[in-house]
């Protein structure tokens, strides 16, 4: 989704995605029938947690066939990517201010680089914001930035920066990441963590990588499809639209939507911004939307595009006073979506944090804004790790609670409209002979 100028210039550095135990993982746009997710395995005592990322990513069959880009179940292509040894195992470190981050591995192709790293960070956990380094001039914002707690003192994370014919075959990654900037005093300058990587692009058989140039024309909006990269691990569209000042009031969104032949559709994954200029009668935008993969090479491809502006629907909020002690036979039960729900299980209050269990259901299961209120209003956030991926149970870490207190269960969503696809803008690829 790419907004107006005048949203963009406040544009987000990075993509914070639900803390969903998850690494790397698809969170907005649409692919095939399989969508690599990110979901963190649970570890064993035998087993270092920290041993391969990418086969942690998992999806898992939605309504009609469609794939969800938070459900679980092993994704065989990144799995199998790293049993045929196309992910790199790095094992680089740099240490600073008692701050230790580790890149561990590193997957890279003509869809995608992504970055699976692990910082130690003592008690005090802050923000990340990473970026990629490539000739002295940053690649631009991620697509996708995942984090997860495995304990006090350690976080996960993967990011992922979109290709498409922005990286050369093979070069010399220049990694950093800027958590410093939550440390300095004010008026001073950050120094990043860096590592440089020297990093070779996988090639695989099903890869098909398309430059059609086909341009289309709506009204005065002119839509140009440049490239698209699919791999078994990501399918990527690299695009550009060109539109007068007077269609950038307000907000604005792009949508694209991708099918095959058969119909089934490919979930969206996040998008970045490769390139804004203004024109002498309007503003031109290049992007790049980054979908599922798929799992056979499909006869041809259906894109549907269209750029509209947004309705802003408010916020919903359920909420659920804790009147009982919760059971997994008598749970408290909230709305998080239309059709989707949590059920409170357990709480455990300790004398050093409360312990919430829940679960949730539906589809999306991962799709969860939920927090506490207390007697006194305050919102209560904790940080939550997820249990069994088959039932989708979850445990939260809040802070202390008095077992006396009244408190407050509230979920929070907010219900977007189905894009109208503009049919003038519709391109269908065939991709095999």
């Amino acid at each position: 989704m790419i907004p107006a100028f005048n949203v963009m210039k406040n544009k987000v550095c990075r993509l914070v995605a639900i803390s969903a135990a998850a690494l790397i993982a698809f969170t907005s746009f649409g692919v095939s029938s399989v969508t690599p997710t990110a979901v963190a395995a649970q570890a064993s005592a035998s087993v270092y947690p920290f041993q391969c990322f990418f086969e942690r990513e998992q999806d898992l069959r939605g309504e009609n066939g469609e794939v969800s880009p938070f459900h679980h179940s092993m994704n065989c292509e990144l799995k199998q990517a790293v049993k045929n040894g196309t992910v790199s195992q790095i094992d680089q470190s740099v240490t600073k201010n008692g701050v230790k981050i580790t890149v561990k591995e590193i997957l890279f192709d003509d869809a995608r680089l992504s970055v699976g790293y692990v910082e130690h960070h003592g008690q005090e956990s802050s923000a990340t914001n990473p970026m990629i380094m490539l000739d002295g001039k940053e690649i631009g914002n991620p697509i996708r930035h995942w984090s997860e707690p495995i304990d006090k003192q350690t976080t996960m994370h993967s990011v992922t920066f979109a290709n498409v014919g922005r990286f050369p075959d093979e070069f010399e990654m220049r990694f950093q990441d800027y958590r410093s900037l939550y440390q300095t005093s004010p008026g001073s300058t950050p120094e990043p963590w860096e590592l440089t990587i020297p990093v070779k692009k996988s090639v695989y058989k099903e890869t098909r990588v398309l430059k059609p140039m086909i341009t289309k024309k709506s009204g005065e909006l002119t839509y140009t499809v440049k490239e698209i990269a699919m791999t078994p691990n990501m399918t990527a569209v690299r695009f550009e639209i060109s539109f007068p000042k007077h269609l950038d009031s307000g907000f604005y969104q792009t949508h694209m939507r991708i099918e095959d032949e058969k119909g089934t559709k490919y979930l969206p994954g996040g998008g970045g911004l490769v390139k804004f200029e203004p024109t002498e009668t309007g503003y031109s935008i290049e992007s790049i939307d980054s979908f599922s993969s798929f799992q056979t090479v499909p006869e041809s491809i259906k894109i549907d595009f269209t750029r509209e502006e947004s309705e802003y629907n408010l916020p919903v909020f359920h909420k659920a006073k804790v009147e009982y002690k919760p059971t997994a036979e008598k749970p408290i039960v909230l709305k998080r979506s239309t059709s989707g729900l949590v059920k409170i299980t357990d709480i455990r209050y300790g004398s050093d944090k409360t312990e919430v269990r829940f679960q949730t259901e539906g589809p999306h299961p991962y799709y969860l804004d939920l927090f506490i209120e207390d007697e006194a209003g305050q919102k209560l956030y904790g940080q939550r790790r997820l249990v069994d991926r088959k039932t989708n149970s979850y445990v939260a870490d809040f802070p202390v609670i008095d077992p006396q207190s009244d408190i407050t269960f509230v979920t929070t969503f907010s219900e977007s409209t189905e894009p109208k696809y503009d049919p003038e803008l519709q391109i269908t690829l065939p991709l095999k002979p």
